[in-house]
């Protein structure tokens, strides 16, 4: 029987990836505007898919780009908007992944307890002012991206969905 189990639950992890329930608070400087979002991520190797139940969007990102769904129908997103939001899943991808070596190479890193501070070094400082991040047993918890327009995101990133 463990025979069984054993391989179709590696097989399931593995496609699965790591899901995770987040909420997502994001403000607008322009207009003083708060949204709060919640919703789930996965992680998989290749792509980052993130999906918001209660506004029914979905977003797939992989190696093509972008995808977005809304109430099921694609949209098409204009190219500025849709790189903004590479840089951001990029980003996402690689505070998930953690290595640290690629981090460093892209941006100046700060410790203070369990926060850690990124400021970018390179293009991507056009776009990003600095981020905040924590993590919880090498896993990714707590991400505020602040952006050069005073825009910022905020990532709470809660259980992990098996």
């Amino acid at each position: 029987m463990v025979k069984f189990f054993l391989p179709v639950f590696l097989f399931v992890t593995t496609v699965m990836g790591d899901v995770y329930q987040f909420s997502e608070l994001r403000y607008t400087d322009a207009i003083g505007r708060y949204v709060q979002l919640d919703g789930e991520i996965d992680f998989q190797k290749d792509t980052l898919e993130i999906k918001y139940p209660k506004i029914a969007v979905d977003l797939l990102y992989d190696e093509d780009g972008i995808v977005y769904h809304k109430n099921g129908k694609e949209i098409e997103l204009e190219s500025s908007q849709a790189s903004h939001m590479e840089y951001y899943f990029d980003i996402l991808k690689m505070l998930h992944e953690g290595d640290e070596d690629e981090l460093k190479s892209q941006f100046k890193m700060t410790k203070s307890g369990a926060l850690t501070l990124l400021k970018p070094t390179g293009s991507v400082k056009y776009y990003i002012d600095k981020i905040e991040l924590t993590k919880e047993n090498k896993k990714l918890k707590y991400v505020k991206i602040y952006l050069k327009n005073s825009d910022y995101i905020t990532i709470n990133i809660h259980d992990e969905i098996h």
